[in-house]
């Protein structure tokens, strides 16, 4: 059982190997692994597309794939430099693939490229960075100007492109509502205060627009509160009558007034 899983797992590695995708580096951790994955995915809608030819001041040629083959005879390489001589200088392979990521940007890092003189015999490696740059759709890259020739075993590219941008996400309908509110009463209160003082001459709380009205709001919000909240009173159905009908009891405060006036009246009749 253990020598199928090993054999499954080393088919799975060279079906990798050939199959031309950025592959996270071996070296990478498990969790890692997992997030430099997922920040890859950014990359998938311009995935095989290839860029323009960059060109630094020496006069080598640069040739870029995201995440593809370059060339057919030329496995796991996605980017090449090409010098005077037209000699295919590999900076690094898309198997061996670093990925950083942030808010709007992405560095992309392959590793294990050819060695040169001047790197000591130190495996070049080739870091692209990604900005993002809403209005452009197409991949052109652009070699960083290095005049101190202090990245002589690395090579790092711009590419500015839309798809690393965040999204931006745009306010609910209950907030441009809420917006809206605020701004009609800010309006109105502002434009009524200006216009009473102006224009009629108004001093002081005078120049509150519809003033009486506005006095009346705690009023009326406690009424409907009332009515929602205390049936007892508004619904009727403790509702005293308090027309005397001939008979109470003789300590019932509600009816004593008006047995007393009845009584009365009944008196003072001829």
């Amino acid at each position: 059982m253990m020598m199928l899983v090993g054999i499954l797992m080393v088919v799975v590695n060279l079906w990798v190997m050939v199959d031309g995708k950025c592959v996270i580096d071996t070296s990478v951790n498990e969790s890692e692994r997992i997030i430099q994955e997922r920040d890859l995915a950014t990359l998938d809608p311009i995935r095989g597309e290839r860029s323009n030819t960059g060109k630094d001041r020496d006069g080598n040629t640069y040739s870029f794939i995201v995440c593809e083959d370059l060339y057919d005879d030329s496995k796991n390489v996605s980017i090449i430099k090409t010098n005077g001589s037209k000699d295919r200088i590999v900076l690094g392979y898309n198997n061996r693939t670093l990925v950083t990521k942030d808010r709007n940007w992405l560095m992309l890092t392959f590793l294990g490229g050819q060695t040169e003189k001047q790197c000591n015999q130190t495996p070049r490696a080739a870091h692209i960075l990604f900005v993002c740059d809403s209005h452009e759709y197409k991949v052109q890259i652009r070699q960083l100007n290095d005049s101190q020739n202090t990245l002589l075993c690395s090579s790092v590219f711009i590419v500015r492109h839309a798809c690393v941008c965040t999204p931006v996400l745009g306010l609910s309908a209950g907030a441009v509502f809420f917006i809206l509110l605020v701004a009609t009463f800010g309006s109105y209160f502002t434009f009524g205060f200006f216009y009473l003082r102006l224009v009629k001459g108004a001093k002081g709380i005078e120049q509150i627009p519809h003033r009486n009205f506005w006095f009346k709001v705690g009023n009326i919000l406690a009424d409907g509160c009332g009515a929602v909240f205390r049936c007892d009173r508004y619904c009727g159905e403790q509702n005293v009558n308090t027309r005397y009908n001939g008979y109470s009891p003789l300590d019932d405060p509600l009816t004593q007034p008006h047995r007393d006036t009845e009584r009365d009246s009944a008196l003072l009749n001829p």
